[in-house]
């Protein structure tokens, strides 16, 4: 995404129109450091890892647009370099974006050329801004999932799920429903990185995860399982599909 658009959806999401005279570096100091994204998190972690109301607290929008610019932006970026490089017909494809947040990952996609990209969010007004930010830069319109019974009911050819598998303390469960929508021959772009943050460092981690035998683990412990879990179930790990393993790349094979 250009960084004139970037800034100026970052400045609206986060009514803070200074952002547009931030250079990128500045901009990652000021999300960082904000005093809105250290409220919700500490409402997260002091709540014992309970308060699932953090994730419609306005104040987590500076928590997911840091996460984007430290972190999403670069996966959505080296997945579609990866497809372009091995010849895929990448504008056409249908992506799915779970959880995307506030909607700057779907936007990347848009803005990039992506003509078929569906979201689920279930936080309204995160969902909303994120419709009306495409159809303001004349983008294609996002297909908002509203339910994960509605999700179950489709397949894709990319499913993206940057920086999610985290936020789950059964992420096997979650995992299972992502094997579901992704077509055969079809990827899914996992990160596992996030469980390395702890939930006084970033909202919605644990310090515990447990697996299907719900046997605890730490998530540097569950990160391995994750992987090893989709590998027994039909999805062969793409080896240097992108830089810095950021995300992993599956291929779903049966």
């Amino acid at each position: 995404m250009k960084s004139n658009l970037k800034k100026k959806l970052i400045a609206n999401l986060l009514n803070d129109p200074t952002i547009n005279d931030l250079n990128l570096k500045q901009l990652k100091d000021y999300l960082f450091k904000s005093p809105q994204k250290a409220n919700v998190t500490q409402q997260w972690a002091q709540s014992n890892c309970t308060d699932f109301t953090a994730y419609s607290n306005p104040d987590y929008q500076w928590d997911l647009v840091d996460c984007f610019i430290a972190v999403s932006e670069s996966s959505t970026q080296h997945v579609l370099r990866y497809l372009q490089k091995n010849g895929y017909a990448w504008e056409s494809l249908s992506y799915f974006d779970d959880w995307n947040g506030n909607g700057l990952t779907s936007m990347d996609l848009l803005a990039s050329g992506c003509q078929d990209v569906s979201f689920f969010n279930d936080v309204a007004f995160q969902a909303q801004s994120l419709i009306d930010m495409a159809q303001g830069e004349n983008f294609a319109t996002p297909k908002h999932v509203t339910t994960r019974q509605q999700l179950l009911e489709n397949q894709y050819d990319v499913v993206l799920s940057l920086q999610c598998v985290e936020h789950f303390e059964r992420p096997l469960d979650y995992v299972d429903e992502l094997m579901k929508i992704v077509k055969v021959g079809g990827l899914l772009c996992l990160s596992v990185d996030g469980f390395s943050w702890t939930p006084n460092q970033s909202i919605g981690h644990f310090w515990t995860y447990f697996d299907k035998d719900n046997k605890p683990h730490t998530g540097r412990q569950i990160r391995p399982i994750v992987k090893k879990y989709l590998k027994d179930n039909g999805f062969e790990l793409i080896p240097k599909a992108c830089w810095n393993a950021n995300p992993h790349v599956f291929k779903r094979i049966k």
